[in-house]
């Protein structure tokens, strides 16, 4: 993928990105199926030409966003934006037109924000006293706020590859306007002293912990993000990237962690929910979940636990299979 390709090059990355923009009109497409378009905003962009060909720009830098840093971030405000576009503009070839050119404006901001912000090879002693300006979710405002380096370190290696940590908190602002963020970045070794960002997260209302390196049964390396969202729910907001590629470039690709706990809902006893986050043991791949009754307290779960034992189909976490132990009695599930 061209963005992986000139992170690694320490290339601009919105200069490949925005090739796109020099293509004619018909050379592009939109991603979806015009010829059976599903609703009204496809129908609204197939009719187009020139809004299928700058739908197909759009797509494109979505596409791309897998060797961003700060991918998730970005891809859900992309997202939300995308959604709000085709509720409130399906059948306004105009409306759409400026929506998707105010994408377009925003995606080449962000996803040149690598090579302008000092993401590549920051030197060591500023890392460990200044936070690197990441994008925020919460906008404009969100970039001026302070930021503090709660924790600077060594991570391990990998391939032959030395990797850092750090974690950083942006205190509350005076007026309570902002949410609170925090952020988690993993970095690898450039010139002597020197280290360039690999993976960045900067999360509204939840805090992370120093990332983990795991070794996976097939010999791979999992790169763990433990994050947690903020409150009495205990969320999970934890991410795993599988160090993949072939051994002259490799990269962290983002993991599905998180689809399995599908297949636990269905597999539930009647009467017994799960109301706090799951955390797998990543490297023994099982999860012990306590389970509620409909009237117990958040505080207090007296249903038993479920023990799920897990494994890696691809990139995703699948659930294997299940027990479930409720009071003395074990029930298991396949």
């Amino acid at each position: 993928m061209l963005s992986i390709a000139c992170l690694a090059r320490r290339t601009a990355c919105a200069t490949f990105l925005g090739l796109a923009a020099l293509l004619p009109a018909g050379a592009q497409a939109a991603s979806f199926d015009c010829r059976a378009p599903a609703d009204a905003f496809e129908r609204t962009v197939c009719a187009d030409p020139s809004l299928s060909a700058l739908q197909a720009e759009v797509d494109s830098y979505r596409r791309e966003m897998a060797g961003i840093p700060w991918r998730r971030g970005l891809r859900e405000r992309h997202d939300a934006a995308m959604a709000t576009l085709r509720e409130n503009s399906a059948q306004d070839p105009a409306a759409i037109r400026r929506g998707l050119q105010g994408r377009l404006t925003a995606l080449r901001e962000e996803n040149g924000w690598y090579s302008t912000h000092g993401l590549e090879e920051a030197p060591e002693r500023r890392l460990r006293t200044a936070c690197l300006p990441l994008p925020s979710s919460e906008g404009a405002a969100a970039q001026r706020r302070p930021c503090r380096v709660r924790e600077f370190g060594a991570l391990g290696t990998a391939d032959g590859r030395r990797f850092a940590f750090a974690l950083y908190d942006y205190p509350p602002d005076r007026n309570g306007e902002l949410a609170n963020e925090s952020a988690i970045l993993v970095l690898s070794a450039a010139q002597p002293g020197e280290w360039t960002v690999d993976v960045a997260e900067r999360l509204t209302e939840a805090q992370c912990r120093r990332p983990r390196l795991i070794r996976a049964p097939d010999g791979a390396t999992i790169l763990l993000l433990p994050c947690a969202e903020a409150g009495t729910g205990a969320a999970n907001a934890e991410m795993a990237y599988r160090r993949s590629g072939p051994s002259s470039f490799r990269v962290w690709q983002e993991l599905d962690i998180t689809s399995w706990t599908a297949a636990l809902d269905r597999r539930m006893p009647p009467g017994t929910t799960v109301l706090r986050g799951i955390y797998p043991d990543y490297e023994r791949l099982t999860a012990s979940i306590p389970l509620w009754r409909e009237d117990d307290p958040a505080c207090c779960p007296t249903a038993g636990r479920a023990e799920a034992r897990l494994g890696w189909d691809g990139d995703r976490l699948v659930l294997r299979d299940v027990a479930f132990r409720l009071g003395a009695q074990e029930v298991p599930q396949r």
